[in-house]
């Protein structure tokens, strides 16, 4: 899925595979990333379950009042797992950045200074990419 949106839409990001299970820290070292590059998306959903996305490092965290406050929103709350799997069929876990039909992604300023951000899409595969294509994604999206 993430593959084929970056090809369709000429975004310069890279899926990286593994054949077993491999820790973040260990493919950032792979791939040359230091650990403040690596980042995670967190799901919010308004009253209409449409989904908005704040990515920021994996070392910070956001509450719905500060997600309300960056989307201009009042109604934002943390999407829940049964939401993400029953509208998604992803695990919430490994939420992408990108490739979310609908969705509005922002890239928090924790970690819009990185030129290439690391992201776990399962246990075995993983995406770097730059904010600046997220924020391209998120442009191709709305």
């Amino acid at each position: 899925m993430i593959n084929d949106f970056l090809e369709v839409n000429t975004l310069d990001g890279q899926v990286v595979s593994f054949p077993s299970v491999t820790s973040i820290k260990k493919v950032a070292d792979t791939v040359h990333l230091s650990e403040d590059c690596i980042a995670k998306a967190v799901p919010f959903v308004d009253d209409k379950l449409d989904f908005f996305i704040v990515v920021l490092s994996m070392k910070e965290s956001i509450t719905a009042k500060e997600a309300n406050e960056l989307f201009n929103k009042t109604d934002l709350v943390p999407a829940q797992e049964k939401e993400v799997v029953s509208l998604l069929g992803i695990d919430k876990t490994y939420f992408p950045p990108i490739a979310v039909f609908g969705a509005t992604t922002l890239v928090h300023n924790s970690i819009k200074d990185k030129k290439r951000i690391l992201f776990a899409l399962s246990e075995k595969d993983f995406l770097v990419i730059a904010t600046s294509e997220i924020e391209k994604a998120n442009e191709l999206n709305c």
